[in-house]
């Protein structure tokens, strides 16, 4: 028997004698994060999103489809709550409709994206992508978890460069265009 008491388990060949386990290979450190080129944080203020003008047809148009789509589902169904959750539904698209955007604060930094209060650490996400939309563009961020929301920060024009060199320092760039629910939503100026 071995005198080392304190060692693992060994195999003994059919000889007899035992062999010494393999080296325990401790894991490597994780490297830094890479330093963003401009040295310091980037900040910025810009809209929470694009605010499209809606005149008085807009929600013309929303009161006609919302009464045209209870008219179908009460001849198809006779379901009064059906019925009532479209006007409901209707009701609450109006209010969001008319609510204005907020001026939010951005900050870009080692630890991740700051928008307003709330910290999106750079581990969170698998990429980035530039959406422009009007005057408009913003970075979106695509998650690594499945189920959580993309995450959009817009900014000015002239504060592409230093954003996209800081975040591209953190996460690789992926071209990527609007997805269906965006067009939709674009072309419906919501």
């Amino acid at each position: 028997m071995n005198n080392d008491e304190n060692t693992p388990w060994q195999y003994k060949p059919s000889g007899g004698t035992a062999t010494a386990p393999p080296p325990v290979l401790a894991p490597a450190p994780a490297a830094p994060p890479a330093p963003p080129s401009a040295g310091g944080p980037v900040t910025w203020v810009a809209s929470e999103y694009i605010d499209h003008d809606r005149g008085a047809g807009w929600y013309v148009l929303l009161i006609l489809g919302v009464a045209i789509l209870s008219t179908i589902v009460y001849f198809l169904t006779k379901d009064y709550f059906a019925i009532g959750t479209i006007v409901i539904v209707g009701v609450i698209v109006g209010f969001v409709a008319g609510k204005k955007p907020r001026q939010l604060n951005y900050e870009l930094s080692a630890s991740g994206i700051r928008i307003g209060d709330k910290l999106y650490s750079f581990g969170l996400f698998k990429s980035f992508s530039i959406v422009k939309d009007g005057a408009l563009s913003s970075i979106q961020l695509t998650p690594i978890k499945r189920f959580m929301p993309p995450v959009s920060a817009y900014y000015a024009a002239g504060d592409e460069e230093k954003i996209v060199d800081t975040i591209g320092a953190y996460l690789p760039y992926e071209e990527r265009g609007l997805d269906a629910i965006d067009r939709l939503s674009r072309r419906l100026r919501f």
